[in-house]
C-alpha cells in the first residue's frame, strides 16, 4: 500500500542563513534535514523550502492524490531562502531542484517535468490533417507569480513523421509558438529527444519524430494588476498559442500546417500576507 502523504513543518537551520541567490545543497547530495526521511515514499519526495511554509499546505493538498499515486511523500520546511522545491529519491538524495528568482513552481508543474504526469482535467483536443494534439496544463486554477507547465501530446498518423528542431537542408521543423502577453510570461519549449530517420528517397538522415511524443513549456502567471483586465466575468483567462509543422510520409511532404490552440485558466487571488 502506498505510503500516506504527510506534510511536516520543520526548522532547517542549515538553510536559514542562506540568501535568495543560494540554491542550497547540490544535486546528488543527501538532503540535510533528517526529519524529512519520515515522509519519503517508495519513489522519494518533494520538499518545499519557503520563508512561510504553512500557507503552502493548500497547494500541496490540491495535488495530494497525484503525489500519493506516484509513490511520493511531501514536506514543507520554513527557511529564509527564496521559495523553491527539491526532488528526492527514495534514499533522500537530491535528484532535482526547482528554483526561480521571479516565480514559484507549482507542485503539479514539477510532477509534469519530473515524472511525466498527466493532469486529470480533460485535455483540449485539436485535430490536424496528419496528426492530433492534446493540450493540457499542470494547473487549472492559478495565482499571480506561479510557474505552471503546459503540455502538448502529439500523435502522428501511421507512416507520418515531422522534423525535429535542428534539422538542416531547408526542412521545416515542428514549432510551438507562444508569445509573452498580459496573461503569461513564456519560457522556452522543451522538445523530447528525436530519432534519426533515414529517408531512402533522398538518401539523407534527419532528426524526426514519429508516433507519440510530448512537448512541454512553462509559463509564469503575471502580477495581479496586469492580469485582472484580461479576466472574463467568471474570473477565467486564456493563453493562446499555435503548433506549426510539416508532416511527411515515405514518399512526399505535405503542405505545412498551423494548429491554433488555447489554454484556459481560472484565476485565484493571491493569499493574504
Amino acid at each position: 500500500m502506498p505510503r500516506r502523504v504527510t506534510i511536516i513543518s520543520l526548522l532547517w537551520a542549515f538553510l536559514s542563513p542562506l540568501g535568495a541567490g543560494d540554491l542550497g545543497p547540490p544535486i546528488g547530495s543527501p538532503f540535510p534535514e533528517r526529519g524529512v526521511k519520515s515522509t519519503l515514499g517508495p519513489k522519494g519526495a518533494l520538499v518545499l523550502v519557503d520563508p512561510a511554509a504553512g500557507p503552502a499546505s493548500s497547494e500541496i493538498q490540491q495535488n495530494q492524490e497525484a503525489i500519493r499515486k506516484l509513490g511520493l511523500g511531501i514536506a514543507a520546511i520554513p527557511s529564509k531562502i527564496h521559495p523553491g522545491w527539491y526532488v528526492l529519491d527514495a534514499r533522500g538524495v537530491i535528484v532535482s531542484k526547482y528554483f526561480d528568482d521571479s516565480a514559484r513552481y507549482t507542485p503539479a508543474a514539477i510532477l509534469v517535468h519530473q515524472f511525466g504526469w498527466t493532469p486529470a482535467e480533460p485535455a483540449v483536443e485539436v485535430e490536424g490533417k496528419q496528426l492530433d494534439a492534446k493540450a493540457n496544463a499542470s494547473d487549472a486554477t492559478v495565482a499571480p507569480g506561479e510557474r505552471v507547465a503546459l503540455t502538448l501530446d502529439v500523435d502522428l498518423f501511421p507512416n507520418m513523421h515531422v522534423y525535429a528542431p535542428g534539422v538542416e537542408g531547408g526542412y521545416i521543423s515542428i514549432d510551438w509558438k507562444l508569445q509573452d502577453s498580459p496573461t503569461a510570461t513564456v519560457h522556452p519549449a522543451v522538445f523530447p529527444h528525436s530519432t534519426k530517420l533515414y529517408l531512402k528517397a533522398i538518401g539523407e538522415t534527419v532528426p524526426a519524430y514519429r508516433g507519440h511524443f510530448r512537448l512541454t513549456r512553462d509559463i509564469t502567471i503575471p502580477p495581479e494588476n496586469q492580469l485582472r483586465p484580461a479576466l472574463d466575468g467568471s474570473g477565467r483567462f486564456t493563453v493562446p498559442g499555435s503548433l506549426r509543422y510539416q508532416a511527411c510520409d515515405d514518399r512526399v511532404c505535405y503542405i505545412p500546417q498551423e494548429l491554433h490552440i488555447t489554454w484556459t485558466f481560472q484565476y485565484r487571488a493571491p493569499a493574504a500576507k
